[in-house]
């Protein structure tokens, strides 16, 4: 279930996420100070982890919404940003945590693509430009949200830029992140944790997600894993 954009409205977000893309360049973030871990050209596929949240309804549908027409958007992005939508976990709702509001709910994708050609600052532009459209403000700081897009994980990348950090510096804290994440990559390895990564779920403060239930959710497990987020000490 979702509430669909207008065509023209949808090819105008993808158009602009192309723009990006030329601005940005083909290799994002590469070459720049504060990254490390970029993989070599030829090198396996690199999974992409991003995490998906909304509590806020709007003109352009509910909360539900908002998540099912991020889930058809990120499937556009093969295109421009060579980025393939390979699993879909299951639909949470949580308590608000550090902010107070509607409850939210929350799903984890998983992304792959060519690791010498993905690029990691055109992906944080395409997913604001997506919260953009769906009506995000950000007035102060954990402020309820119609659509927020956090990227995770990037491979076995660690960045430590002005404007993206990976691994996401609280996603170890984040229940709504960790239990979606653990349905559809239980084997995945994080950077500088190993599998170890699964422990933090029973030590987060974070109020535990329940699962929601419908068929009307596209989740969507791996049709294969082998992990590709590697375990390096960087």
């Amino acid at each position: 279930m979702g509430v669909r954009m207008a065509p023209a409205a949808d090819a105008a977000i993808l158009t602009q996420v192309a723009l990006m893309v030329d601005v940005n360049g083909a290799n994002g973030v590469s070459g720049m100070s504060g990254v490390s871990g970029t993989s070599a050209a030829g090198a396996e596929p690199e999974q992409v982890v991003v995490a998906l949240g909304s509590n806020l309804g709007s003109d352009l549908g509910d909360a539900r919404s908002h998540l099912a027409w991020a889930i058809q958007s990120l499937r556009g992005l093969q295109p421009t940003l060579g980025l393939q939508l390979v699993a879909v976990s299951p639909l949470y709702r949580s308590a608000p945590w550090q902010t107070e509001g509607p409850d939210f709910l929350n799903a984890v994708v998983a992304l792959e693509g060519p690791a010498d050609a993905l690029a990691p600052l055109a992906l944080l532009d395409a997913l604001q430009a997506l919260e953009l459209s769906r009506g995000r403000q950000r007035p102060y700081r954990y402020a309820p949200r119609t659509l927020d897009l956090d990227i995770i994980l990037f491979g076995h990348r660690v960045i430590d830029h002005a404007r993206l950090q990976v691994p996401h510096p609280r996603a170890l804290e984040r229940a709504f992140v960790l239990q979606p994440l653990l349905d559809i990559l239980p084997d995945l390895h994080w950077p500088g944790l190993g599998g170890a990564w699964q422990q933090c779920l029973r030590r987060v403060q974070s109020p535990l997600p329940v699962r929601v239930e419908g068929a009307d959710w596209p989740s969507r497990q791996p049709d294969r894993y082998t992990p590709k987020i590697a375990s390096k000490n960087f």
